[in-house]
C-alpha cells in the first residue's frame, strides 16, 4: 500500500509498522461490539476499522492503557506463522484523538464493487445468524464446536486455499489460533462467512485483541513473572482462560474438540504447524517498545508456550 504513512524508524526495522491514520477520512462509526471504533478510508481508498485501546483502572482509581492494540497484531503474526487466513491488521496512530491516539486498524474483509456492471456487493454474516444461541447469564448455550462445524457443511474456503481444503478444515484453525493465544472472545459475532449472491465462504478470521493478558498492569504482571507460587505464575494464569462456547471451555480445550471433529489428514497438518514454539512467539518481540512493554513481552511469551506445550500433548 503506497499511499498511507508509516512511522517506523532505523531502530524498529524488525519490528511491526504503525500507520497514521490522522488524516483519514471517517466513513461511519461502528456500532457493533464495546470499544470505540469507527470505518476509515486509507488514501487508495481502501475501507479500515480503527479500534482505539481502552483502559482499566486499578483499585487506587488511577487507570492504565490496555494493551488491545499490540495483542491483536501479535496474534494476527501467530495467525500467520500458522497459516490461517486472518484479516489483515496493523498498528496505527491518531495524532487528532485523544492521547495517546493508539489503536488498530482492521482492512475489511469485503471486497469492494467491481466490473461493469458491478458484481452483486459482499455482505458479513455473523455466526449469530448460523447458529441458534442462547444467553443465560455468562453461558451461551448452543455456541458450540459441533454447531459451527454443521453451520460450514455448505460454506466454501475463503478465496485463495486449496481446493481440499474446507471452510470447517480452516475454522480448526481458526481455534488452533485461538487456543495458542489464548483468545477468550471467539463468542458467536467474532466469526462470519461472506455471501455473495447466495455463493457462502468462510471470511477470515477476526477479533483477537483479548488474549495475552493484555488487560493487566505491568505491576501485576511483574507479580505473575516473579512469584514462587505456582498458583500464580503466567503459566497458571494462563490455564484459567474460558472461551465463549457453552460450558465455558479452555481455548485449548474447544480446539483439541474441533480436532477430534477432522480427518486425521488435516489434524496432522496442523500439528505439524504448532511444533516451533520459536517461530510462533516471534510476533510479540516485533511490537514497538512504546506499544508493548518487556514486561508484557516476557508475560505474552510464557502464555504462549504454556498454551502451545498443552496443544503438542494433545497432539501426541
Amino acid at each position: 500500500m503506497a499511499g498511507p504513512e508509516v512511522l517506523s524508524t532505523a531502530v524498529d526495522a524488525e519490528r511491526y509498522p504503525v500507520f497514521d491514520v490522522t488524516d483519514w477520512a471517517v466513513v461511519r462509526r461502528e456500532q457493533l461490539g464495546t470499544k470505540p471504533k469507527r470505518w476509515i478510508l486509507d488514501p487508495d481508498g481502501n475501507r479500515w476499522l480503527m479500534k482505539f485501546t481502552t483502559d482499566n483502572r486499578r483499585s487506587d482509581g488511577t487507570s492504565y492503557r490496555k494493551g488491545d492494540d499490540w495483542s491483536e497484531r501479535v496474534a494476527k503474526g501467530v495467525a500467520g506463522r500458522l497459516g490461517v487466513p486472518a484479516a489483515r491488521t496493523e498498528l496505527a496512530l491518531d495524532r487528532a484523538a485523544e492521547a495517546p491516539g493508539y489503536g488498530i486498524i482492521s482492512k475489511s474483509v469485503l471486497a469492494p464493487p467491481s466490473g461493469d456492471p458491478p458484481q452483486s456487493p459482499e455482505e458479513l454474516i455473523h455466526g449469530n445468524q448460523l447458529v441458534g444461541v442462547e444467553l443465560v447469564g455468562p453461558e451461551r448455550i448452543g455456541h458450540t464446536v459441533e454447531a459451527i462445524r454443521k453451520a460450514l457443511d455448505d460454506v466454501e474456503a475463503p478465496s485463495g486455499i486449496d481446493d481440499h481444503t474446507t471452510a470447517w478444515d480452516l475454522f480448526v484453525g481458526y481455534l488452533l489460533l485461538d487456543a495458542e493465544v489464548g483468545n477468550t472472545d471467539r463468542h458467536e459475532e467474532n466469526w462470519a462467512v461472506i455471501d455473495r449472491a447466495g455463493v457462502r465462504r468462510l471470511a477470515p478470521t477476526f477479533d483477537h485483541a483479548s488474549c495475552l493478558g493484555f488487560q493487566l498492569d505491568d505491576e501485576r504482571r511483574m507479580r505473575h513473572l516473579h512469584t514462587r507460587d505456582r498458583n500464580d505464575m503466567p503459566e497458571a494464569w494462563a490455564d484459567r482462560a474460558k472461551s465463549k462456547f457453552e460450558g465455558r471451555p479452555h481455548p485449548v480445550l474447544a480446539a483439541i474438540r474441533a480436532l477430534d471433529l477432522t480427518d486425521e489428514s488435516v489434524r496432522q497438518r496442523w500439528a505439524g504447524r504448532c511444533t516451533d514454539v520459536d517461530h510462533l512467539v516471534e510476533p510479540i518481540r516485533m511490537i514497538p517498545e512504546n506499544r508493548m512493554s518487556p514486561l508484557a513481552q516476557q508475560f505474552a511469551e510464557r502464555v504462549i508456550r504454556r498454551n502451545c506445550r498443552r496443544l503438542l500433548a494433545e497432539f501426541h
